[in-house]
């Protein structure tokens, strides 16, 4: 072999030998980059210990305003009684028991009171507040609603019916107030096989048919 060959030959190997030493930036940066992280799935858990509450505002007249309050129970029922939402979408467990359905039967408690009208709550005006005649008027109907269906829920039956006068804030002009009450009312209604999903509706409507208030209560 000569000179020059050999020369060429020694070079060439050391070369190599030096970019083998030489580190793969780009491997560096592969093995450096973080991996992705995972998106952390999303649960959300609502207890139903107490039952199932729901609010909202009426109006008789344009002076004549109150709010219904509301709860729906069942014995033992809601005791322990979870909603969870995850990736699989939406069930019910008691326990590590899975819950599908309502029972035979749900109770719903109201609690009704006057409460000032959106105008007057911005200029102060005239009031008219609920009377025992009023609230006979009335017209409590329930129903099931399913997306956008509703069905009427028939023979229901009404329990408690009662009215407590609430005390004036000034009792020495006590005689010279309108009174006031506090009105209890409590239905009960058939919910056999009734999934709990579905939304119990109630409507509440003035003698000539006008809807007064309407609340739904989901689970």
């Amino acid at each position: 072999m000569g000179m020059g060959r050999f020369l060429q030959t020694a070079v060439s190997a050391v070369l190599f030998a030096l970019l083998m030493l030489v580190p793969d930036a780009t491997a560096n940066q592969e093995r450096q980059k973080p991996g992705k992280k995972e998106k952390p799935v999303r649960k959300d858990v609502m207890n139903f210990d107490g039952g199932v509450f729901f609010e909202t505002d009426g109006s008789l007249s344009e002076i004549t305003c109150f709010r219904v309050s509301g709860r729906v129970t069942a014995p033992h029922f809601f005791d322990g009684l979870k909603r969870i939402d995850d990736e699989h979408g939406t069930h019910y467990q008691r326990g590590r028991e899975v819950v599908t359905e309502f029972p035979e039967e749900l109770t719903i408690s109201l609690v009704m009171f006057d409460f000032p009208c959106p105008g007057q709550l911005e200029k102060p005006g005239p009031r008219r507040y609920l009377t025992k005649e009023m609230m006979r008027t009335l017209r409590f109907s329930f129903y099931w609603k399913r997306n956008l269906e509703l069905r009427h829920i028939e023979n229901l039956k009404q329990g408690t019916a009662r009215a407590e006068p609430i005390e004036p804030y000034n009792t020495e002009i006590k005689e010279d107030l309108a009174k006031r009450y506090r009105w209890f009312l409590e239905f009960t209604i058939p919910s056999a096989d009734a999934p709990l999903t579905d939304r119990v509706v109630l409507m509440i409507r003035t003698a000539d048919g006008r809807t007064a208030a309407r609340v739904a209560a989901r689970l």
